[in-house]
């Protein structure tokens, strides 16, 4: 179960870095894009701000049904290894009962 738990906080801590570095960069290009004050040029900066939030969501989303499905194919196979445990102890514990019954 810790073996789980870490390899659980291991990818969510590895998206999060990455995550990180990309709401750093739309920090920054998103900032850049307004005009100094009292200037009348590039009047519609907000235009290409909501532009630029658009794409950078998009990233997002595509980053997190990245990890999604990577998370999914994991949990498959731990499923299939649970599965494969289930089956282990059902064995022992019918090798236990015939042993009982034998004695």
């Amino acid at each position: 179960m810790k073996k789980i738990l870490i390899l659980i906080f291991i990818i969510t801590w590895s998206s999060l870095v990455h995550s990180s570095d990309i709401s750093d960069t739309f920090s920054e290009k998103y900032n850049s894009l307004v005009p100094t004050e009292n200037s009348s040029v590039r009047s519609d900066y907000l235009f290409e701000q909501m532009a630029l939030s658009g794409e950078y969501t998009i990233r997002m989303l595509d980053q997190l049904n990245g990890q999604n499905d990577l998370l999914n194919e994991k949990f498959d196979i731990m499923i299939e290894k649970f599965d494969i445990l289930i089956e282990q102890n059902k064995k022992i514990i019918d090798l236990i009962e015939k042993n009982n019954k034998d004695s």
